[in-house]
């Protein structure tokens, strides 16, 4: 009884589409991967030719100690082509200590890079837009309110409380003035901001006005309102 024929087997990839395929993605390595797969093996072969014409014309032993430098290319019978292979041997030990000194220095870089370069592309691609600053008042200090200081609660709303019905008989205007030229003016004058970041400074310079401010105010007294009285 005759065996069935077996099932014919799928065809696949041919060898020459796959090195089609190979050879479309090397496009997608970076610089010193696409060298190393295009450049590199025409120079490789075309030292490996030199130092065989060296070995047939000047003996192997002589073509070595020329590449190496250790014998001088005019020492030898064909001087000419002996200076071409010491030549070849200057430039390639340089070539193979840079190109691998570049090479792991660029893969440290990279190693160390907060972006990649897809992340990088996509950011300059589509730029986010600039956020909107906050408005400070002079110089970019941002000093808080009487309202937001009141906000807090416990101490915050005493020292409003104090603030604005001592030396200012309870106007909320002109002591909301007062205050952020206080604080402005610790800003301008205290050499203990120096160095702080904006954020820093200002509640440093918030929380030196607030106590100077207060121990004022126990007093009835207020330092804008004095050098108002003063000028």
């Amino acid at each position: 009884m005759p065996t069935p024929p077996d099932p014919p087997t799928p065809s696949g990839v041919s060898r020459r589409q796959r090195l089609r395929n190979r050879m479309g993605a090397r496009s997608f390595f970076d610089r010193a991967a696409h060298w190393l797969l295009t450049g590199a093996p025409w120079w490789l072969l075309a030292f490996v030719l030199l130092y065989t014409a060296g070995g047939a014309f000047l003996g192997w032993r002589a073509a070595y100690e020329v590449l190496v430098g250790l014998t001088a290319p005019g020492q030898t019978q064909h001087s000419a082509f002996a200076y071409v292979l010491s030549l070849s041997g200057w430039l390639l030990v340089p070539a193979i200590i840079g190109g691998a000194a570049g090479y792991f220095l660029g893969r440290q870089i990279d190693a160390r890079r907060p972006l990649s370069e897809e992340q990088v592309r996509e950011r300059v691609a589509n730029p986010e837009p600039p956020a909107t600053p906050e408005p400070d008042r002079d110089r970019g200090l941002r000093i808080r309110s009487l309202a937001e200081l009141e906000a807090e609660g416990g101490e915050g709303r005493r020292f409003v409380e104090k603030y604005v019905a001592g030396p200012h008989t309870r106007n909320r205007e002109v002591a909301e003035e007062h205050w952020s030229a206080t604080v402005q003016f610790v800003a301008d004058n205290w050499a203990r901001l120096e160095g702080l970041t904006p954020v820093e400074a200002a509640v440093e310079a918030e929380r030196l006005a607030r106590a100077a401010a207060f121990n004022a105010a126990q007093m009835d007294r207020c330092f804008v309102c004095d050098q108002n009285h003063r000028a």
